[in-house]
Parts: structure tokens; C-alpha cells; sequence
């Protein structure tokens, strides 16, 4: 982006946060402009995907189906995201499938990486169908691939995240709180940094 370019977008910032109540003008400011950064950064760095993460040339977003490139600009606009910090912890292929590519939960406690791969999952499927659906046997799943499936307490640690999941179902598919997804942005913000 140009100079002045990007000194046009300020502008423009500065006229929308002028709209906003005095005692809110701070942190719309802030908003805008972390959004208008991170939309900078993303037009200078390519985004990661599995084939990078294997250390092979890969598509950037661009050969991603339009649906999940909306859903991710949606997802990353709201949470302060960048497609880079997505694209750290998830690949997306031409088909729309989604993957999580991450290796490492940094976590060594069994219930947080419980905890961690539900958030990740949740966002897996809202860039994959717009859901934020977890569905158990998928968790179940991904903590055996993982290492943190705990067979004994696997039931227990679900039931201790509820707050994670809009309306808790222990034996069901649970999808995302809005407290859900602020911590899962936040976990792929750690991930991808």
C-alpha cells in the first residue's frame, strides 16, 4: 500500500470514529486502525498453509472459495486478526476444506489442550461452513491425534469449558460462545506467534 494510500485510510478512520459517542472515540480509533494495520501486513506477507508449513510452495487465500474468504475476513475483522495468524494455525485448500495445521497446543496440561483444540475446532468450522459447531466425536478425535485424550476424564473436561459453548450439550455437537470465540482468537493469536 502507498503512503499515501494508507494516509487516505486514516483519514477516512479518523471521519467513522468522529461518528462515535466522546467516550467511545479511543477505542473505535483503536479498533480501525489495528484492522487497517492488519490489513496492511496481510498485502505484504503471503499466508501460510499446509504447504508451507511442510516447506512446499502453496496458494494463498486467493484459491480459496469465496464463501470461506468472506467468513475469514468476517472472523479476523471482528477479532483483530490477521489472515497471516490464521493462516499460522489453519490451511485452507481450493476445495474449502479446512484443516488445523498446528503441532504444538503450548499447553502441557491434558484439560487445557482439551480446552484449546474445542476453540480451535470451533473456528475450523466457521471458515469451513460458517457453523463454530464442535462436534464431540471430532474433539474426542483430535485429542487422541493430539495426545491429550484423557479416555477417564474426557466427559469431566468437557462439562468444566461450558462456558466455551453457547447453550451445552455433553452429548452433542456444542457451538461457540461469544466468550467462546474471543478465546479462540486470542489462542491463535499465541499459536501463530
Amino acid at each position: 500500500m502507498k503512503k499515501e494510500d494508507f494516509a487516505k485510510e486514516i483519514k477516512e478512520i479518523v471521519e467513522l470514529v468522529k461518528m462515535c459517542p466522546q467516550n467511545l472515540q479511543e477505542k473505535c480509533f483503536e479498533i480501525l486502525l489495528n484492522h487497517a494495520l492488519s490489513q496492511k501486513e496481510d498485502r505484504h506477507t503471503t499466508p501460510m498453509t499446509k504447504g508451507m508449513a511442510e516447506g512446499q510452495p502453496s496458494d494463498d487465500i486467493q484459491g480459496a472459495p469465496p464463501e470461506i474468504k468472506k467468513r475469514l475476513k468476517a472472523f479476523t475483522g471482528q477479532h483483530q486478526l490477521s489472515e497471516t495468524e490464521i493462516y499460522k494455525v489453519f490451511s485452507v485448500d481450493e476445495a474449502g476444506n479446512v484443516d488445523i495445521v498446528v503441532t504444538d497446543l503450548k499447553s502441557k496440561k491434558v484439560a487445557q489442550q482439551q480446552r484449546r483444540l474445542a476453540l480451535l475446532i470451533g473456528v475450523k468450522h466457521q471458515l469451513a461452513d460458517g457453523s463454530f459447531d464442535v462436534p464431540k466425536d471430532e474433539l474426542r478425535e483430535a485429542c487422541v491425534t493430539y495426545g491429550p485424550y484423557d479416555a477417564a476424564n474426557f466427559g469431566a473436561n468437557l462439562k468444566n469449558m461450558k462456558e466455551i459453548f453457547a447453550g451445552f450439550k455433553p452429548t452433542a455437537t456444542n457451538k461457540l460462545s461469544p466468550l467462546g470465540k474471543s478465546q479462540a482468537a486470542s489462542l491463535i493469536k499465541e499459536l501463530a506467534s
